[in-house]
């Protein structure tokens, strides 16, 4: 053996020794403090001058800990951990599928969701919850009701309700499974761009995407504008399974590095793709994060497509969950991520192509009249008072919706009205209430077009079809009219 041979070995066996050292350092520190921790338990358990929850103190402590390093690493005890389980699945919770609300008369359905039970058994929005399983739950608080219509899956539940101008009904189904709808509108526009809103990248997601696109294109879709605009991202693997609705299989999707280097890895497209080169507009903003990032930073680098809007939120960590032996887990940032090329969306995030900052506000004094309620009663009226097959006319309807919104001007409340009893003492308030009475008059006037289009909106929701209304709610939008200027 030669004597640089020797030199190597010797120089190798000596970087082994120094990296064993380092390791067992590095036990004997953490035992150190596992025994600190241990001891400082120990002797507050004991002197603390009341007793101690122990678990829930520990719980704290580890969260306390966690949220010290970053924000997305967490706890999680074994309830928590498998309701997670079904959170990643984009499972909420079992139920009717339905938002409530608190009234004078009791507890109301606000809007059955597409697809499910509520909606399915024929709910309206309107409906007053009489009872539950033959219990009257008109007289208790809204927390109470929402936990009697929430259960386990597959249960039975039988509703005794009140809707407005039919009176009384009965509706027996079973609870489901109430899903975060990963695609919850997609429709074809006139010009051949298919519009698709995409929530999250929870399980599923993808296959839903992927279905939206191939059904889209058989519609006769040359172009795409998705809509990611408040994506809250999920799965990196459905984010890679997504982008292969778009790339060729082998794709790179993004880079992961983590703490040992030698198991830093990437994630790359592997699925058939539906389109490579249809023309792809995403629209992102603040909202944006995580996969979601890794979605649109991964368009972007490949120039597949366009990005519009504002830039995405900037989360490039990746977490990862590790569990416990008795069930519990820890919820811990693992690895950075980084885009195809090579870019770290920490802190920064995603910038568009086209900035497009202007938000799709709504003037405060038509915000006013759809906040009052009175174009969704309107709605309510007339559902439950035509027929299923009936006509909509769109100039007689506005015409008895003016008389219906005269009648119910009160309910309207300008900002500056907050402002009128400070002003009472002065004679000249009455002249402010006129003033405020008579510009309510006048939105008729100066709102007609978007008044005319809320009301469709709502006419068109109480006849469940959210798809319409949303469509309506799109074209309506500053976004969607910047768009057609590009």
């Amino acid at each position: 053996m030669s004597g640089k041979t020797k030199a190597v070995i010797l120089g190798m066996f000596a970087l082994l020794c120094i990296s064993l050292v380092g390791i067992e350092l590095r036990r004997q520190q953490l035992q150190e403090q596992l025994d600190l921790f241990g001891e400082f338990f120990t002797l507050l358990d004991k002197n603390y001058v009341d007793t101690l929850n122990l678990p829930d103190l520990m719980k704290r402590s580890m969260r306390k800990t966690l949220g010290e390093l970053d924000p997305y690493s967490n706890y999680y005890d074994v309830q928590e951990t498998k309701d997670r389980g079904k959170a990643w699945a984009g499972i909420q919770y079992a139920g009717i599928g339905s938002t409530v609300k608190q009234s004078d008369s009791g507890v109301v359905i606000v809007e059955p969701t597409e697809g499910l039970p509520a909606m399915k058994s024929g709910m309206r929005a309107g409906d007053l919850v009489v009872e539950i399983n033959n219990e009257n739950v008109q007289h208790i608080p809204l927390d109470s009701v929402i936990h009697r219509l929430k259960g386990v899956e597959g249960d039975s539940i039988h509703l005794t309700l009140k809707r407005p101008f039919k009176g009384i009904i009965h509706k027996a189904f079973v609870r489901e499974n109430i899903v975060y709808k990963a695609v919850p509108l997609y429709y074809l526009q006139a010009d051949s761009t298919g519009y698709i809103i995409f929530s999250h990248f929870l399980s599923g997601s993808a296959k839903t995407l992927r279905n939206a696109v191939i059904d889209l294109k058989a519609k006769g879709m040359k172009k795409l504008i998705l809509d990611m605009r408040g994506n809250s991202g999920g799965l990196v693997d459905e984010c890679s399974s997504a982008l292969s609705i778009f790339f060729p299989p082998n794709t790179l999707v993004c880079s992961l590095r983590l703490k040992d280097s030698t198991a830093n890895y990437s994630y790359k497209t592997s699925e058939a793709p539906v389109d490579t080169t249809m023309p792809v507009k995403i629209l992102t903003d603040r909202h944006t994060i995580s996969s979601g990032e890794i979605f649109a930073g991964c368009m972007k680098d490949f120039k597949r497509a366009t990005l519009i809007g504002d830039r995405t939120y900037g989360k490039g960590f990746v977490q990862g969950t590790r569990f416990f032996k008795g069930g519990q887990s820890l919820y811990v940032t693992v690895a950075r991520y980084y885009t195809p090329g090579g870019h770290f969306i920490g802190a920064k995030g995603v910038d568009p192509d086209i900035v497009f900052l202007t938000a799709d506000t709504v003037p405060p004094h038509l915000q006013a009249v759809i906040n009052s309620g009175i174009l969704t009663e309107y709605g309510i009226q007339y559902r439950n008072t035509k027929s299923d097959d009936s006509p909509f006319n769109g100039d007689v309807e506005w015409d008895k919706f003016k008389a219906f919104y005269l009648s119910k001007l009160s309910a309207v409340k300008f900002p500056e009205e907050n402002s009128l009893a400070e002003l009472a003492v002065y004679p000249s308030s009455k002249n402010l209430k006129a003033d405020i009475t008579l510009r309510k008059k006048q939105l008729l006037v100066v709102y007609k077009k978007e008044l005319q289009a809320e009301l469709k909106k709502e006419i068109l929701k109480r006849y469940y079809q959210f798809a319409k209304s949303g469509q309506i709610g799109f074209e309506q939008s500053v976004m969607f009219n910047f768009l057609k200027t590009l």
